[in-house]
């Protein structure tokens, strides 16, 4: 068994700020039609967005290659279930590149400013 694990610090301001220049576009370039669907649910829409970028770079960051490669963002999905908790869904060359998954957790916590993440797989070697 192999673990592989990423994290991600991002300040939440930066999201905002290009947030606020390119709305929608800055959206569709990032999530996914079910990313932006649920962050739309949210009041808190700048912590949310920058908490699914957050999860999302630290899923590439587990994977080991960041966003190159092939690997694009939104090759990578998180989404999250009724009762808050975010799962991730990986898709094209991320899920081509990382295989036989055994299993994956990701973790988004939020204090003030900023916005952590933690992603984890446990692939079968």
């Amino acid at each position: 068994m192999e673990i592989l694990q990423g994290i991600d610090l991002l300040k939440v301001e930066r999201i905002k700020k290009i947030y606020l220049s390119y709305e929608e576009k800055f959206l569709k370039k990032i999530l996914t039609d079910l990313e932006i669907k649920q962050i739309k649910k949210n009041q808190n829409i700048y912590y949310k967005i920058a908490g699914k970028f957050s999860a999302k770079e630290a899923v590439a960051k587990a994977i080991g290659t960041g966003f190159s490669d092939g690997i694009k963002i939104k090759d990578i999905e998180i989404i999250n279930l009724k009762n808050g908790k975010p799962i991730i869904n990986l898709h094209g060359e991320a899920k081509k590149r990382l295989g036989n998954i055994e299993s994956s957790s990701v973790s988004i916590s939020n204090d003030d400013d900023f916005v952590v993440s933690i992603a984890t797989f446990l692939k079968k070697k």
